[in-house]
């Protein structure tokens, strides 16, 4: 790779993170992270076998957010006219997200600063959005309720949802695999498994059974926590909720459901 090409693949990855910056940030706002913002940086290393870049280049470190691309706060002007930085088959830049949870605070390493439940919801922004780039046929999320409580878990519970659907009626679209243990993000699975270990002589092993009707709504009431009528019933309105839910959707021209999800 020579540096002009080197140089025109950062300026399209600069340009594509703050598209993906403003569609995560939106994503953030839905699952109730209002005033989220998030960034990518972009970080060249000096190296003596480096190539040269154009003198124009005056800073090392940009973030691009979505507000657009600019220099990174603590990014120090270069200090001379021609640098040489590293580079390899896929170019110059080393990237990082970086996220600012709540208004005020400057923008930092998400792996870093993100706590258990934001963590959760960045990933499932950052997936949500880059599903509308990548055709992946499945994906798979393990506990991305961690950190998060039932008033969350219902809007996670709907965003992975419509993940499944596609507005190509040729697209059969993808499937959604869960691993959750709240009940209001469960209950938007269009397929609800109960895996179990039991021991088996000397061994353990794995069962898995699928839940339906009165054995979906009884997995339900025991995920609540609650026992006896009343618990009963509340997991029978969580799930009509969402199967209103769903219908709306659909008639709103959202086809999801088109696969199984767990």
């Amino acid at each position: 790779m020579t540096s002009p090409q080197a140089m025109a693949l950062s300026q399209q990855r600069r340009e594509a993170a703050s598209r993906l910056a403003s569609g995560v940030e939106q994503e953030l706002h839905d699952l109730l992270m209002d005033g989220a913002r998030f960034g990518v940086a972009f970080r060249w290393r000096e190296s003596a076998d480096g190539v040269p870049v154009p003198e124009g280049v005056h800073h090392l470190m940009v973030e691009a957010t979505s507000s657009g691309i600019a220099p990174a706060a603590d990014s120090a002007p270069t200090t001379s006219a021609v640098q040489r930085v590293a580079y390899d088959t896929s170019g110059f830049d080393e990237v990082e997200f970086l996220v600012s949870p709540n208004p005020g605070e400057p923008l930092k390493s998400m792996a870093k600063i993100a706590s258990g439940g934001e963590t959760s919801r960045l990933m499932l922004a950052l997936k949500t959005v880059l599903s509308r780039a990548d055709r992946t046929p499945t994906l798979i999320f393990d506990e991305i309720d961690q950190g998060i409580g039932g008033r969350v878990g219902a809007t996670v519970g709907q965003k992975l949802w419509e993940l499944t659907r596609s507005a190509d009626a040729t697209d059969l679209g993808r499937q959604v695999l869960c691993v959750t243990h709240l009940p209001q993000l469960a209950a938007f699975g269009d397929t609800h498994f109960h895996v179990e270990k039991a021991a088996a002589g000397q061994r353990t092993v794995t069962r898995i059974r699928v839940l339906e009707g009165e054995t979906q709504v009884s997995e339900l009431a025991a995920m609540l926590g609650a026992a006896g009528e009343a618990a009963y019933r509340n997991a029978e309105e969580i799930l009509e909720h969402v199967r209103q839910h769903k219908q709306r959707m659909i008639a709103d021209g959202h086809t999801g459901g088109n696969r199984p999800s767990g």
